[in-house]
């Protein structure tokens, strides 16, 4: 027996634009989001080098890289020109879990796999006695592209909320047997650094760097969400559209139903709103900006057995403009400016050797989260700043042995953690920050005095994270849920170093 409720068909016809704005939001805050992180803060790429994987801690480094991790530090290099060219390979995992009970089946886990195969470092100095010059490349943000293939729970609560709507509205029957939508979603997001600095060692003890780098940003975001289609048995084997299922009750209600053309009027209506919240919705966008990250150093070497490094990069602002093709979201405004900064970075780091063969290294970086410009939304889908979501400035720590095991051969292991310092507000589906615990190790071997090979390995685990949530059916009707974030990273690194 049909029990109709006009209640939901009203509140329906008044918001028709909600479940799709929800829809739209939801595909944007997915893709917008979908960079690959690979080691460091929220937004900042701290493995730069192979030598980081199988250490992860060069802050006080006065090899090759420290063209990245420590531009004074060059200084204690020798007179000639020096090179190095690394590559990683990086494969991250992350999942979530929802026991939303309309989910099929429930709970539901979904997965999404994040590779970067090719994410290169490269680095050369030129040092002529008191002054060095330096130059280098490298990813600090982004660098690869996550691809959802069986979407989010964001995504797709909606969809499952809608035969429970409309059963609120039309009563059990016709009985719906089920729901069908057919998503994909694809996210890449590269920041390039092209770096330059100038090095001047004071006296032996003593030298600092000043340099800035170039950061280009380039994301593309493409996909779509159609065929939302629901399994009707009373209707046939073929699946029907939410709008058609509403029509079909209604081509079916005897005409002697009391107040039969309110109801078909109600019906047919609640048909139209329908079809334009599950129409399907396709998006192909390129964003592209440039910013400038002014950088000082500061190095201390006291002693062939103690360095100690400071470093200061600044805040750097970028406003990408989109290039828009598809845009069915309504979101991404051809032309249009949004910012997605990289937030400064204080970094300090130290090595000591209390016997020859074996370096004991640490390192501490903190990052200037709040007073950046992440380009994160708010439910309405405008822009807002980091303050709403972030409580603490993120921080990292870490801590390294190196052991000369030969004269050309050594091995090294390294452990490090950190807190990103965001609240409930900034998780969600696809934005995360959790806290981290990474191990890293490796070798590096001395080909005589002019080469030198890195590689290493690290594994990343994050901290699980359970996130209470609710789903409006009716304004008066909350469906309580959980989602559960989980999220793995492993990265395999070779370079070599080339001293001339």
């Amino acid at each position: 027996m049909l029990i109709f409720n006009f209640f939901p068909l009203l509140v329906c016809a008044k918001q028709k634009n909600y479940l799709m704005k929800r829809l739209n939001l939801l595909l944007v805050v997915m893709l917008v989001s979908s960079h690959i992180l690979m080691a460091g803060g929220l937004k900042t790429n701290l493995n730069q080098s192979a030598a980081w994987v199988r250490t992860l801690s060069r802050n006080a480094s006065l090899d090759i890289d420290a063209v990245y991790f420590n531009p004074a530090g060059l200084a204690h290099m020798i007179n000639g020109l020096h090179l190095s060219l690394s590559n990683q390979s990086i494969f991250q995992t992350r999942t979530i879990t929802s026991d939303y009970q309309f989910l099929s089946p429930t709970p539901k886990t979904y997965q999404a796999d994040l590779v970067a195969p090719i994410f290169p470092s490269i680095y050369a100095a030129y040092k002529m006695n008191k002054w060095t010059f330096s130059g280098g490349f490298n990813i600090i943000g982004g660098g690869g592209s996550a691809d959802f293939e069986t979407g989010i729970p964001d995504l797709e609560v909606p969809i499952a909320s809608i035969p429970p709507m409309l059963a609120a509205m039309v009563g059990p029957q016709p009985a719906i047997d089920g729901y069908n939508m057919v998503s994909s979603f694809n996210g890449s997001s590269a920041y390039m650094g092209y770096q330059i600095g100038a090095t001047y060692a004071i006296n032996d003890m003593f030298s600092v760097a000043i340099g800035g780098r170039l950061v280009t940003a380039n994301n593309n975001y493409e996909g779509y969400l159609t065929d939302v289609t629901l399994n009707v048995p009373a209707f046939g084997a073929d699946p029907v559209t939410p709008g058609n299922y509403l029509r079909g009750v209604a081509a079916f209600l005897p005409p002697a139903t009391p107040g039969y053309d309110q109801i078909v009027a109600g019906l047919l209506a609640g048909a139209d709103v329908f079809d334009v919240q599950t129409a399907d919705k396709y998006l192909k966008a390129t964003q592209k900006g440039t910013g400038f990250t002014p950088i000082i150093s500061l190095n201390i070497h006291p002693s062939d057995m103690f360095n100690l490094a400071v470093k200061y990069e600044h805040h750097t602002k970028l406003e990408l403009t989109n290039d828009t093709e598809v845009d069915d979201v309504g979101m991404f405004p051809d032309g249009e400016k949004v910012r997605a900064d990289l937030p400064g970075m204080f970094t300090v780091g130290a090595w000591v050797k209390p016997i020859e063969k074996l370096t004991i290294s640490a390192g501490f970086n903190y990052f200037l989260d709040k007073s950046a410009y992440y380009g994160n939304v708010d439910a309405t889908g405008e822009q807002i700043n980091n303050e709403t979501t972030i409580d603490d400035n993120g921080f990292t720590y870490s801590i390294a042995l190196e052991y000369k095991l030969l004269d050309m051969l050594g091995v090294s292991a390294g452990f490090t953690s950190g807190n990103n310092g965001v609240n409930d507000a900034y998780q969600s589906n696809i934005t995360q920050g959790f806290k981290t615990q990474t191990f890293g190790g490796g070798v590096f071997v001395d080909i005589g005095e002019k080469v030198t090979i890195n590689a290493g390995v690290s594994f990343t685990s994050y901290d699980d994270y359970s996130q209470s949530k609710s789903y409006a059916l009716a304004p008066s009707v909350l469906v309580p849920y959980t989602d559960t974030y989980g999220k793995k990273t492993t990265i395999f690194a070779i370079g070599v170093d080339f001293h001339l």
